[in-house]
């Protein structure tokens, strides 16, 4: 899937070592997952893979370098999740790369895996993701988790956020979700069918069906 600045993409094997330096203690570790800690490549790589509730993606430039992840978790009922992710290097913080990243995953889920609603939990040391939540009116702030996250000696609170699907598609500055079958294509063939319908099939039947899609 691809945006205007970058695109997602499957993990590959060398994106483990990759993710391995993003989350070591760092800011970028700090503000993308509120933890700071050392993970192996290979420790990484087998606990994303026996993880069946949580799945990631690379995030790529159109230039093809990769430059963090986005995860999302299932939670307790079908389709609802939960969204994460890093950009590891500092000078693209600002640069939008991130959140048009997870827009597109938003997008994925909305469109193509039927998820019905999106968390996001956000740490009160990270002024960035803060400030355009705060500012996105369409984004709905749920509540506020006490001390969690352990960030430089000291807790901190985090803010749960969500999106449900209908005020998903509702927001205009996420733009169209994305097809993957042209538009055009679909009303065609739909148009043809029922045209095929009514003259081969039997005109009760034809108006129950007509009448069942309204």
């Amino acid at each position: 899937m691809k945006g205007h600045m970058v695109q997602i993409a499957p993990l590959e094997d060398e994106d483990f070592k990759l993710m391995s330096q993003w989350l070591r203690p760092s800011v970028a570790s700090a503000l993308g997952s509120g933890k700071q800690d050392f993970f192996r490549a290979d420790q990484l790589k087998e606990d994303i893979i026996n993880d069946s509730n949580t799945n990631y993606v690379t995030i790529l430039t159109h230039d093809g370098e990769k430059i963090g992840f986005v995860t999302w978790k299932k939670l307790q009922y079908e389709g609802s999740y939960e969204l994460g992710g890093i950009v590891g290097d500092h000078h693209l913080w600002d640069s939008g790369c991130g959140a048009e990243a997870t827009v597109l995953v938003m997008d994925h889920l909305f469109q193509h895996k039927n998820a019905h609603r999106i968390q996001f939990i956000t740490g009160l040391f990270n002024k960035r993701t803060m400030s355009m939540l705060m500012n996105n009116k369409k984004v709905v702030m749920e509540g506020i988790l006490r001390d969690y996250n352990f960030v430089d000696g000291k807790y901190y609170d985090a803010v749960i956020w969500s999106v449900l699907r209908d005020e998903y598609y509702s927001m205009e500055e996420y733009g169209q979700p994305t097809t993957v079958i042209p538009e055009q294509d679909k009303k065609q063939i739909e148009e043809d069918f029922y045209k095929f319908l009514q003259e081969n099939w039997d005109s009760q039947i034809y108006n129950k069906l007509v009448q069942a899609r309204r």
